[in-house]
C-alpha cells in the first residue's frame, strides 16, 4: 500500500504557543519589538510588554525631548496596571530635559523641565525598575525634590547613572531603598563642594560591584578610610584621586581599573601594599608608580606623539609598563616612535604575550613606514 504524505501545513506566526512567542519577544530588541507590535492587534499585544521594558529618552539625534517625555509618562500612566509593570529601564538622556529655540537666527538649548511633575507620577509606580540613568539628574531634583523623593522609594534598583550632581542628588542616593550593584555619577553641577563627609555609598558596601565616578573622583575622600567594599570589581574613576593604596584598601576585591580623562593620583608617602594582580588596568596618561602587576594594559593615549627622542609622557609609561608587566597590551604607536623606545618598552614587559596594537601617523592615521621594528620587537607576540 502506498502512503502519500500530506503536504506541510502553514503554521502561522501567531498561532505558535503563547510561551514560545514570548520567548522570541524577549530576544527581540525593543526596536524590533515596536515593528512587530504595529502590524496588528495580537502582535501588539504580544511585543508591547518588550517595547516597553527598556526606554530611552533625550538622543540629540532622534530630536526628542521634554514633548516626549511628557507623552510617553502620559501613556503609561493611562493604564499603569497593564503598563507601569513591564518598565525595566529608563534611560533619559542629555535632550530629556532641553527645548531648541531660535534666537536671532540660531539656535539654542534652553532648559525645560515641566515634565518632572508626571515623571515623578510614573517613578511612584515603577515598582520594577532596574535601572534608571538621568544625565541632567541635579537640576532636575532641584526644579522638582518629587522626583528623587519617587526614585529614593523604588525598592528593584539595579543600576543608578546620574550623571550631573550635587547636594540633591547626594541626598537621594542617601535616601535610596534599593540596593544597586551599579551607581555611576559624572560631574559635580552644584556650585562649590561642600566639606566634610558628602559621599552616600556606606549603605551599599555590601551589594555594590560596579561603581562609576567619572569626573568626581574626589567624592571618595572623605569615607574611603571608613569602609571596604568587599565585593566591588570595577572601578572606574577621574578627577582627583587618592591614593593608589588607600584604592586597594577600600576594594580590596577590585579586578578591573580604569583612570578616566584628566585625573591625578595622591602620591604615596611610603611602602604601597596594593593588589596581588588586575585582569585590567586603563589609563588615559602614565602612571609611573603603578605597583601592581595588571594581565591587560591598555594605554588610552598615543606612544611616540612627539617626533624625536621620547617625550616625559613616554618616558613615565616605562616605569608603566615594567610594574605592570602585563600579559596583554593594547596602545596607540606613532610612526615617529624611535626603535630605541620600542626596544625599551620589550624589555620592559618580559610577560607580554599578546598585543593590540594601532599604528598611525601623526596626521591622517595610515601606516607608511616599514614593520621591520615591529616585527623585531613582536617576536613571540601575537600581535
Amino acid at each position: 500500500m502506498l502512503h502519500h504524505a500530506l503536504p506541510p501545513r502553514r503554521l502561522k506566526f501567531l498561532n505558535l504557543n503563547r510561551d514560545v512567542l514570548k520567548s522570541i519577544s524577549d530576544f527581540c530588541a525593543p526596536a524590533d519589538a515596536l515593528q512587530l507590535a504595529l502590524t496588528c492587534k495580537d502582535a501588539y499585544e504580544l511585543a508591547m510588554p518588550r517595547v516597553l521594558s527598556d526606554i530611552t529618552i533625550g538622543d540629540p539625534i532622534m530630536d526628542d525631548g521634554p514633548d516626549r517625555l511628557r507623552k510617553f509618562c502620559d501613556f503609561m500612566l493611562a493604564d499603569p496596571r497593564r503598563r507601569v509593570r513591564h518598565l525595566r529601564a529608563l534611560r533619559l538622556l542629555e535632550g530629556a530635559f532641553a527645548r531648541v529655540h531660535d534666537v536671532g537666527g540660531r539656535e539654542r538649548l534652553d532648559a525645560d523641565f515641566s515634565p518632572a511633575t508626571v515623571l515623578a507620577r510614573l517613578l511612584l509606580q515603577a515598582d520594577n525598575l532596574r535601572i534608571i540613568q538621568i544625565r541632567d539628574a541635579e537640576p532636575l531634583f532641584q526644579s522638582d525634590p518629587a522626583v528623587y523623593e519617587a526614585l529614593a522609594k523604588l525598592t528593584s534598583l539595579r543600576e543608578v547613572s546620574l550623571y550631573y550632581i550635587g547636594n540633591s542628588t547626594l541626598k537621594a542616593l542617601s535616601q535610596l531603598r534599593s540596593t544597586p550593584a551599579v551607581i555611576e555619577n559624572g560631574l559635580w553641577k552644584d556650585g562649590p563642594r561642600p566639606q566634610g563627609d558628602i559621599t552616600p555609598f556606606g549603605p551599599f558596601v555590601s551589594s555594590m560591584r560596579h561603581l562609576k565616578l567619572w569626573e568626581c573622583g574626589c567624592m571618595l575622600e572623605s569615607v574611603i578610610d571608613r569602609h571596604t567594599w568587599p565585593n566591588l570589581h570595577t572601578l572606574e574613576i577621574g578627577g582627583r584621586i587618592a591614593k593608589i593604596s588607600e584604592l586597594a584598601h577600600a576594594f580590596p576585591s577590585l579586578r578591573r581599573l580604569t583612570f578616566y580623562l584628566e585625573f591625578s593620583v595622591k602620591p604615596e608617602t611610603g611602602p604601597a601594599p596594593c593588589w596581588p594582580e588586575l585582569d585590567y588596568l586603563g589609563t588615559s596618561a602614565p602612571i609611573p608608580s603603578f605597583p601592581s602587576p595588571v594581565r591587560r594594559l591598555q594605554l588610552q593615549y598615543p606612544i611616540g606623539a612627539t617626533p624625536g627622542s621620547p617625550n616625559s609622557s613616554d618616558l613615565k609609561t616605562l616605569p608603566l609598563m615594567e610594574r605592570a608587566n602585563p600579559t596583554v597590551l593594547a596602545c596607540t604607536i606613532s610612526e615617529s616612535v624611535s626603535d630605541m623606545m620600542l626596544e625599551r618598552m620589550k624589555l620592559s614587559m618580559p610577560s607580554l604575550r599578546y598585543l593590540e596594537l594601532v599604528y598611525t601617523d601623526r596626521t591622517c592615521g595610515r601606516n607608511n613606514v616599514p614593520w621591520h621594528a615591529f616585527q623585531e620587537w613582536s617576536v613571540g607576540t601575537s600581535v
